[in-house]
C-alpha cells in the first residue's frame, strides 16, 4: 500500500514539474491578452470652462456670506456652484453635491452667462443666469442666506428677449436691471426675492 501511494505522488509530482517547464519555457504559446477598453472620458474632462469666478465671500467685505467659495459656468452651458459651511451640509443632506459641487440650473435649461450682483440696501447678494433662450433664472436671495439651501426661480418677469444683466447703484442701494434685445431696461429687484 505504501509503495503504490508513493508512485501515485511520484506521477503527481512529475506532471507538476513538467507544467512548471512548459509554463516557463520559451515555446509556451502566448496567452490572449484582453486589451483594455478605452478609457471613457467623462462630461466634466471634455467640456470646456467659459466662466470662472471665486472670491465671492471675503472678510474684508460689507455684504452678507453667501457661503459660496466658486461658480463655474461650462461650454455645454452647466452651472456648477461649489458651497461651503452650511449651505454645504444641506446640499449634502438633500442629495444635490455631485463631485464636490451642485448644479442647481440643471433643470431651468442651458445657461448662457450668470452674475454676481447685488440688489437692495442690506447687502444682498444672488445669482442671476441668462438662460440660452433669452430667459433669466436665479437663486431666490431669501432661501440662500437665511435656509441657506439652493431654490431656483425661473423665467423673470416673463420675458425671453434678455441679453445682459446689468448691477445699477444710486446713493441709497444697488439694483439689477435685464437689458433686452432692443435695448430696453427692465427693473429686476420686484422679481427678486428679500
Amino acid at each position: 500500500m505504501k509503495k503504490k501511494h508513493s508512485t501515485i505522488l511520484m506521477i503527481l509530482l512529475a506532471g507538476l514539474l513538467i507544467l512548471m517547464m512548459c509554463a516557463c519555457g520559451k515555446d509556451a504559446e502566448p496567452v490572449a491578452v484582453e486589451e483594455p477598453a478605452e478609457k471613457e472620458q467623462t462630461e466634466t474632462e471634455t467640456v470646456q470652462v467659459v466662466d470662472y469666478l471665486e472670491e465671492i465671500d471675503t472678510e474684508d467685505m460689507m455684504d452678507i456670506a453667501l457661503q459660496i467659495e466658486s461658480i463655474t459656468l461650462f461650454e455645454d452651458g452647466s452651472l456648477r456652484i461649489v458651497p461651503t459651511g452650511d449651505l454645504l451640509k444641506n446640499a449634502e443632506t438633500n442629495d444635490e453635491v455631485v463631485d464636490g459641487g451642485v448644479y442647481p440650473f440643471a433643470d431651468s435649461g442651458e445657461v448662457k452667462a450668470f452674475y454676481l450682483v447685488r440688489f437692495g440696501n442690506g447687502g444682498f447678494r444672488t445669482v442671476i443666469c441668462l438662460m440660452d433662450d433669452g430667459t433669466l433664472s436665479a437663486l431666490s436671495a431669501n432661501e440662500l442666506i437665511n435656509d441657506r439651501i439652493f431654490i431656483v426661480m425661473d423665467n423673470l418677469t416673463g420675458r425671453d428677449t434678455y441679453v445682459d444683466v446689468k448691477e445699477v447703484s444710486d446713493e441709497d442701494a444697488f439694483g439689477v436691471v435685464g437689458v433686452t434685445e432692443d435695448g430696453e431696461e427692465i427693473e429686476l429687484d420686484f422679481s427678486l426675492d428679500f
